[in-house]
């Protein structure tokens, strides 16, 4: 840090403030909730997906052999 100038400090101190700020409020766990029920929904629908492919015999199984 002692190779930044005046403005990089103030530059670092606001970020740091408003980083602080951002943490502190209801903000991030809004946000962690949200992308939480994004995850889980993708999780069941790419294991919706590979059950419906290992019963319709689609992709590539480990009994398929295509020569």
């Amino acid at each position: 840090m002692g190779k930044l100038g005046g403005f990089g400090m103030i530059v670092v101190g606001v970020f740091l403030v408003l980083l602080g700020w951002l943490v502190q409020s209801a903000i991030v766990e809004w946000l962690l909730d949200i992308i939480g029920v994004v995850i889980i929904i993708g999780g069941a629908i790419v294991g919706i997906i590979g059950i419906v492919k290992l019963f319709s015999g689609g992709g590539s199984g480990g009994g398929s052999y295509d020569y």
